[in-house]
């Protein structure tokens, strides 16, 4: 066994040594070599396929929501319009109304009545019975609750009348106020506000 194991190595030093071995070994390494760059090269090439699709996806998405940003600021703008011409038209319709606040309220009253009790006690303001279009409580009753009262009147002028006697009824707890729509009377309260400084 010995001269087996001689004869074998003898075999392998002169297998080493033959230029022809040390060839074939170099060309089956660099044919490994190739193969795997080879693939590497080709998984390489696929990912920049996929993030070139992705890149012209992104910026696709972003020229898209470019575009939606631009709708949405033109919608906004438009609803903006509206509702501005909304509040326009709704407070339009309220120039002959007024708000009168502070009146104690009794059971089974008659709103007009107590309007023109009210602007007449002073020696004021006379109101006709068909100058008034409209009145009522505005609200649900609680007891003990001075609801304030809305009135429409058929003429402006006689809403103008009625608007001169309100710094006369200050002593009395009574105010009389122009009918605002929400956001007016809220930019109303926001400039009555002080500036602190």
């Amino acid at each position: 066994m010995e001269k087996a194991a001689e004869l074998a190595a003898m075999v392998t030093t002169d297998l080493l040594k033959s230029e022809e071995f040390e060839s074939l070994i170099k060309r089956v390494i660099t044919k490994a070599i190739e193969t795997k760059l080879d693939r590497i090269i080709l998984q390489l090439e696929r990912q920049e396929a996929r993030i070139l699709d992705l890149e012209l996806k992104v910026d696709q998405e972003e020229a898209e929501c470019k575009v939606l940003a631009e709708r949405m600021k033109e919608l906004d703008e438009g609803q903006q319009s509206q509702s501005s011409a909304l509040n326009n038209l709704e407070q339009y319709q309220r120039r002959n109304s007024l708000r009168i606040t502070g009146i104690p309220e009794t059971p089974g009253e008659l709103t007009n009545e107590v309007i023109k009790k009210v602007t007449s006690e002073r020696r004021d303001v006379t109101i006709a019975d068909a100058s008034i279009d409209r009145s009522h409580r505005v609200g649900k009753y609680q007891p003990g609750v001075k609801r304030a009262i809305l009135v429409k009147f058929v003429a402006h002028s006689t809403k103008v009348e009625v608007m001169k006697v309100r710094r006369r009824l200050k002593s009395t707890g009574v105010m009389i106020t122009e009918d605002l729509t929400k956001p007016n009377l809220a930019l109303l309260k926001k400039k009555q506000k002080p500036t602190r400084k």
